[in-house]
């Protein structure tokens, strides 16, 4: 079976969390494991420390399923989204993007992160900002619900 996307990255907080939790948000764990399942490469790009990344996917029960976790480093510096995001890809072996690609994201720094990687920027309505400023900042779409993005992949 051929994967629906030929790697799908994640914000955390806000995407895979319920906005300034640890909480998953409703629908993710089993959007993640089913990607999984499908042989979906993983990455997850925060701004939250790698540290502290891979403790809450643990705890969702999700650190299995992830196959690159990108965030701040140790020293505490922020590099920026785009930064994290291209840091996520290379752990995944990307250094260019297949078309198609996704990325998910509940903020305006997200979806310009993933378009400065040419990934489908997806924004996310659960996460707190609302649509139309994700639409603004150049979401292609944003899912209402995390089974909403299976009707965006490779049949």
């Amino acid at each position: 079976m051929t994967p629906p996307f030929p790697a799908v990255v994640l914000d955390l907080d806000g995407t895979l969390t319920v906005p300034g939790t640890t909480r998953p948000a409703q629908g993710v764990v089993g959007l993640v494991e089913g990607l999984h399942a499908r042989g979906v490469p993983l990455a997850v790009a925060t701004s939250a420390s790698t540290r502290v990344a891979r403790r809450v996917l643990d705890e969702l029960g999700l650190l299995r399923c992830v196959d690159s976790v990108a965030g701040r480093g140790p020293d505490g510096v922020d590099a920026g989204k785009t930064a994290v995001v291209g840091e996520a890809l290379l752990g995944l072996g990307i250094t260019a993007a297949a078309p198609g690609t996704p990325m998910l994201g509940d903020g305006p720094a997200d979806i310009a992160a993933a378009l400065a990687h040419d990934l489908l920027a997806i924004g996310v309505a659960w996460g707190g900002t609302r649509p139309a400023a994700l639409r603004e900042a150049g979401a292609r779409v944003v899912l209402e619900h995390p089974d909403e993005l299976w009707a965006l992949g490779a049949s």
